[in-house]
C-alpha cells in the first residue's frame, strides 16, 4: 500500500487548480454521458441548423449542470433571459414537474421562431412560454408571476449588470441564479483589455461578476466551465 502511495505521489500527481484544462479528461467525460446523444438534443440542433441559427447553445456538458441545478431546488418556475435555438431550455424544462412552467426571453425574432418549431416538435410548448422583445423591457411583465426558483442568463453580455437587478428582486430564497460565458471567452482575467467592443463585454461581466459575489443576499462560486457559469443561491 505504501508503494501505490509513494508512485500517486511521485508520479501520478499533478498540481491542483481551479480548472482542469486537459482535453483528454472532458473527452473522457463527454464519452462517458454521451448527452448528446439524446434524440430531443438532437432534433433541436437538426431544426436550428436548417434553419440558419447560429451554434452558440451551451455545450451538452453544461446542459446537464443546468437541469441537475435545477432538479436539486425541485424548480417549478424558472426564467431564461436567452432562447436562441431552445437547446438549454430543453434541459431546464426536463427538470421541472409536470405543472412546472418556464419563461424564456428572447429579442430576435428568428431565434424565437426556431424555438418555437423545437418545443412543438417535442410537444414542450404547454411547459415552456416564448417572450418576445428587448429582455429589460419585457422581464417585468412576469414579476407577478414571481418569485422564481431558478432564473438563468445568457444574452447579450453587456446587459448582464442590468439582468442581475431584476433576477436579485425576483427570486425566491432558496432560489439560484446562474449566467454563462461569465468569463468572458478566457479575457475576464486579462490585465490588459482587448479594444473595441470586447473590452466593454469583459467590464460589464466584471461588474456583473463583483454584484453577484458582493450582494448579501447571496452565496456565490464560479464553475469552471470552458465559459465559466455563475451559480448563487439566495439565502
Amino acid at each position: 500500500m505504501f508503494d501505490v502511495f509513494v508512485f500517486f505521489i511521485g508520479y501520478a500527481m499533478r498540481p491542483k487548480s481551479y480548472s482542469n484544462l486537459l482535453q483528454s479528461v472532458a473527452s473522457y467525460v463527454e464519452g462517458l454521458l454521451k448527452i448528446e446523444d439524446c434524440s430531443d438534443l438532437k432534433l433541436a440542433l437538426q431544426i436550428a441548423k436548417k434553419r440558419g441559427t447560429p451554434p452558440l447553445q451551451v455545450i451538452p456538458t453544461d446542459g446537464r449542470c443546468l437541469e441537475i441545478l435545477a432538479r436539486s431546488v425541485q424548480a417549478k418556475k424558472i426564467v431564461e433571459i436567452g432562447t436562441l435555438c431552445g437547446y438549454s431550455a430543453i434541459f431546464l424544462a426536463k427538470a421541472l414537474p409536470a405543472n412546472g412552467k418556464l419563461y424564456t426571453f428572447e429579442q430576435s425574432e428568428h431565434h424565437a421562431q426556431v424555438a418555437g418549431e423545437v418545443f412543438a416538435e417535442l410537444n414542450l410548448s404547454s411547459k415552456i412560454e416564448i417572450v418576445f422583445g428587448k429582455a429589460l423591457e419585457t422581464l417585468p411583465s412576469i414579476n407577478s408571476k414571481g418569485p422564481f426558483d431558478l432564473i438563468f442568463i445568457d444574452a447579450d453580455k453587456a446587459n448582464y449588470p442590468n439582468y442581475f437587478d431584476w433576477a436579485i428582486e425576483n427570486l425566491r430564497s432558496g432560489g439560484l441564479l446562474l449566467a454563462d460565458n461569465v468569463f468572458v471567452f478566457g479575457y475576464i482575467g486579462e490585465q490588459d483589455l482587448p479594444n473595441g467592443d470586447l473590452a466593454n463585454l469583459v467590464l460589464a461581466m466584471r461588474e456583473f461578476n463583483k454584484k453577484c459575489v458582493e450582494d448579501e443576499r447571496l452565496v456565490t462560486t464560479f464553475l469552471p466551465t470552458g465559459e465559466g457559469m455563475m451559480v448563487a443561491i439566495k439565502k
